[in-house]
This record gives C-alpha cells, sequence and structure tokens, in this order.
C-alpha cells in the first residue's frame, strides 16, 4: 500500500514537471524576448559601468608580548639585574587598525599624497606621460573634465565657507572635503583578525596604479601611526635620563674639581678641621659619580627600550597592481541574463495564473 502510494505521489510529480516544461515551451518566444531585452540592458549597464580595481595587502605583526630579554641582558651586565622597565599595556594596539583607518584624522592625511595614474604601454610609446595627482583631486575629478553644472554646484556647496579649500583641516571640512573624505573612506576597507593579528587591507579605486599607490600608503601610515605611538614614552624616558645623566655629569665634575682644590690647598696642614673638610669633599664626590654612573646606565637601558619596545610588521602580501578589473563586466551581463530568464519563467509559470485569477475576482466584486 505504501509503495502505490509513493509511485502514485512520483507520477504526480513527473506530471507537474512535464506540464511545467511544456508551459514553458509554449511559451518560448516571451522568455526569449524578456531574456533578450535584460541581455541587452546588461550590455548597456557594462559598457557605462565605472570599473573598479582592488588591491590588497596583508600585513602580520609580531608577537603583542615580546619578552624583554635584550634589556633583561644589557640590565644584567650593568649590574642592574633587580631593575625592572616594564611597559604598560598599550591603549593603542593593532586590533584598532579598521578603526584607525577610518578615522577623519587619518583619512584627511593620505589625501595630498601624490599619486601617479596608470598609463597603457601603447600610450606609452606614443609618447603620453603619466601627471601626478593628489588623491584629493583624483576622488574629486579634478584630473578630469567637469561639467560647468557640477562645478557651479560645488562652488555654491562651498560658498558659505570662507576659509581655503585647498587646505584641509580635520575637525572643519568643507561639503567638498567632507565628500572626498567620504568616498575615500569607502574605497579603503581594513579588517584583522583576532587571533592571529594578522590584518588585511584593501583598496578599491577605478585606477590600478593608484590603487597601488593609496594601498601602500595606508600600510604604511598605519604601520608609522603605531610605531610612533609605542617609541613615544619610551624616547620621552630616554630624553629625560639623557638630561639627568648631563646633570650628573656637571656635578661630579664640580664635586671633584672642589675635591682636588681642597687637597692641593691643604696638602702640608694637618688639621683635623682641615682633614674632616677634606673627607667631606671626597663623600660628596663619590655620591656625585655614584649618580652619575647610574644615570648613565638608566640612560643606555632607556635607549635599548627604544627599539625594544618598537613593533615589527611582515608583509606577507606586498601591494600589486591588478590585472583585472574587480568588478567583472561579463559576469554583470551573465547576472542580468539569468535575471531576465528568471522573471520570465516566474512569469510564465505562477505569475501569468495569478495575474488572471486576480483579473477575475476584481470582475466578480
Amino acid at each position: 500500500m505504501e509503495e502505490e502510494i509513493i509511485n502514485q505521489y512520483e507520477e504526480e510529480d513527473e506530471i507537474d514537471i512535464m506540464a511545467m516544461l511544456a508551459k514553458l515551451l509554449k511559451k518560448w518566444k516571451f522568455i526569449f524576448l524578456v531574456t533578450f531585452i535584460f541581455s541587452v540592458l546588461g550590455v548597456v549597464y557594462a559598457l557605462k559601468m565605472k570599473r573598479e580595481y582592488t588591491v590588497t595587502v596583508t600585513l602580520a605583526p609580531e608577537a603583542q608580548n615580546r619578552s624583554n630579554s635584550t634589556v633583561s641582558a644589557i640590565a644584567s651586565m650593568m649590574g642592574m639585574g633587580g631593575m625592572s622597565m616594564n611597559s604598560t599595556p598599550d591603549a593603542l594596539n593593532i586590533l584598532l587598525f579598521p578603526q584607525i583607518s577610518s578615522s577623519t584624522p587619518f583619512l584627511s592625511s593620505i589625501l595630498p599624497v601624490e599619486v601617479t595614474p596608470y598609463v597603457s604601454k601603447e600610450k606609452e610609446l606614443e609618447g603620453v606621460k603619466p601627471e601626478s595627482v593628489t588623491v584629493f583631486n583624483h576622488l574629486l575629478k579634478r584630473d578630469k573634465s567637469l561639467s560647468e553644472r557640477q562645478r557651479r554646484k560645488m562652488e555654491k556647496a562651498d560658498a558659505e565657507y570662507l576659509y581655503d579649500d585647498s587646505k584641509i583641516d580635520p575637525t572643519r571640512l568643507t561639503p567638498r572635503q567632507g565628500a572626498v573624505v567620504k568616498a575615500l573612506r569607502t574605497a579603503i576597507n581594513t579588517s584583522v583578525d583576532n587571533k592571529t593579528g594578522i590584518t588585511t587591507i584593501s583598496v578599491v579605486m577605478d585606477d590600478k596604479m593608484i590603487a597601488k599607490q593609496v594601498a601602500d600608503t595606508v600600510c604604511q601610515r598605519l604601520q608609522d601611526f603605531v610605531i610612533s605611538y609605542r617609541i613615544k614614552k619610551a624616547e620621552d624616558d630616554y630624553n629625560y635620563y639623557v638630561d639627568m645623566a648631563e646633570e650628573a655629569r656637571v656635578k661630579l665634575v664640580k664635586a671633584q674639581a672642589a675635591y682636588a682644590s681642597r687637597v692641593d690647598y691643604d696638602r702640608s696642614v694637618i688639621l683635623q678641621s682641615v682633614n674632616s673638610e677634606r673627607e667631606r669633599l671626597q663623600n660628596e664626590a663619590n655620591l656625585a659619580n655614584q649618580l652619575y654612573s647610574q644615570m648613565v646606565q638608566q640612560r643606555e637601558l632607556a635607549k635599548a627600550k627604544i627599539q625594544e619596545v618598537k613593533p615589527v610588521y611582515a608583509v606577507v602580501q606586498p601591494a600589486s597592481v591588478p590585472l583585472r578589473a574587480s568588478n567583472s563586466r561579463a559576469k554583470v551581463c551573465m547576472v542580468w541574463f539569468a535575471v531576465g530568464l528568471i522573471l520570465s519563467c516566474a512569469w510564465v509559470l505562477f505569475g501569468e495564473d495569478l495575474w488572471k485569477k486576480i483579473r477575475t475576482e476584481m470582475k466578480d466584486e
């Protein structure tokens, strides 16, 4: 009994499928026409589509909790094994790369960077030379011809701002600068793997060479940003101990000069008061010498610490000029073709009957 029911359902499924195929074949002209129209629209859209190129850079940072073996070794050699100069946890690390790369001050620092557009070998042979342009002007399309309407619209938007538009102040952007910063924020995408710390930087531009240069700039600026933060405290400590060592040296020179002068002056005197004064000056010279030695040791230790806290980044995947655009025109045409085919088939199978049913119900009402 169960086998008969299963066979009955299978026969119904086969009948439904055959009926659907017959329905599609009956309306093949309609399906072909709709698919052809969508394909033509897809080709037109693809030809007018702005080509985009994606450049990706991958960074692998050093381990976060690197041991202070170098500093400890130097401290032991100086007889300072008990001293510690451990750094406090950083408020800024690689996990904040996405927030840093999308911040207005960081993006504003990239806008004045000079970049060179891509020129094909054929044009180079014809004598065409690429002209450098800033990232700001490229995104604003000042390196290309603007229509008079677009130019007037920009000037009208910035008319209320009295300060110079060429100078970019991150805290006070003009509408034009704000639009460019927003476009650059969209073009740059930074992601960090929380487990491995591997950072991936992707830049999407309409020029393959500019995309590579911007990716290199973003990569270098992010590294410089963190490196300058990490070593700033160590450099401040080093400069402090340099000043302290110099002060201690001056005091040592004065103390030694005073002691030597007293010894030379009182060479033939054997009074107890003179001996006491001589011992006091000698003790001051010894203390000044100890202080100077300690400050020199701290100075050298702080100098080593500058290199110790400096982060190191290995470029796993460097920026390279992409060979093809990331938004393929062939894929766009295929998508439009598929959409036209699916919509036309759906209309023949379901939409037409549903529409007839709705019209019938409306007439009955």
